[in-house]
């Protein structure tokens, strides 16, 4: 096979082998960004947070683990209210109302929330209220488009104390998540370029091996043992083995010649007559 081709197909096997790679580690990256965008998960412990300002949208998300809403969801569409918001059953929402997180300045940086909970994602968590602002309400700007409404006093960053009365709650950064998103996005469509591309390049590099093979010239064996015929360096040129060849057959055709006359039958009077010598004729009686 020629090597142009082996080439190429080995660059195609290698793009396909990546891609595919690539395609079965999305799911275990998706996994490993969501899970970083927990930044906190107990009870009555201390958490690190980034600075959010006053009436901005709050990118963190308090849960409280392995309880339910109104109707035994928790989280995702909600057929009651025919879109992804959900209820605080009485006894939850009085128990969130009671955790506390306060700044150095003594202001209340936990914002519970008990009724339409947007909560779009089913899971062992259900969202109870956010960190430094909160949800309130929307509205609708000149084209139509509606937009969320946070307010609140913001938080500087910092560690502060969780009080939440011995509960497990869970604060996520949604900002983790739509990175995850956009990460996975990019993963695939990335792992999806390589694959189409080992799959062109191999799919040529086999056509280039039967097209090569195919227009491949042919090669005859002219060695011989003959010394000025064989294809081994005898210390002559091609011009000289030429000449060679032609006085060889010079000499051949000479020696037949004289081989076929020297088989002429001479007669013995003409013999004689050629080296000078003459018979005597014979005494008269």
């Amino acid at each position: 096979m020629n090597k142009v081709a082996i080439g190429t197909i080995i660059i195609g096997v290698i793009l396909l082998i990546v891609g595919l790679v690539q395609i079965m580690s999305v799911g275990d990256d998706f996994e490993d960004n969501v899970e970083k965008g927990i930044i906190y998960e107990g009870a009555d412990g201390d958490i690190s947070i980034d600075q959010v300002n006053p009436d901005s949208e709050s990118k963190y998300y308090v849960h409280l683990v392995d309880v339910k809403y109104i109707g035994g969801g928790t989280g995702g569409y909600n057929e009651a209210h025919g879109n992804s918001t959900w209820n605080l059953t009485e006894a939850d929402c009085d128990k969130v109302k009671a955790f506390s997180i306060k700044d150095n300045d003594n202001n209340e940086m936990f914002y519970p929330k008990c009724n339409y909970v947007e909560d779009g994602t089913e899971d062992n968590y259900i969202v109870v209220g956010h960190l430094c602002t909160t949800l309130n309400g929307e509205y609708t700007d000149d084209e139509g488009t509606i937009w969320p409404v946070w307010t609140g006093e913001g938080c500087r960053a910092g560690t502060y104390t969780w009080e939440t009365d011995g509960n497990v709650v869970m604060v996520y950064d949604v900002e983790a998540l739509i990175g995850a998103i956009f990460e996975i996005v990019s993963s695939l469509f990335s792992s999806a370029g390589a694959c189409c591309c080992g799959v062109v390049i191999l799919i040529i590099g086999i056509i280039l091996a039967f097209y090569l093979q195919d227009n491949q010239p042919q090669t005859f064996d002219t060695s011989s043992s003959h010394p000025l015929t064989n294809n081994k360096d005898d210390g002559f040129t091609s011009y000289e083995k030429k000449g060679w060849d032609q006085q060889e057959d010079y000499i051949r055709k000479g020696n037949e010649d004289v081989a076929e006359k020297s088989e002429i039958a001479i007669p013995e009077s003409e013999e004689k007559k050629r080296s000078g010598e003459y018979e005597l004729p014979p005494p008269p009686e």
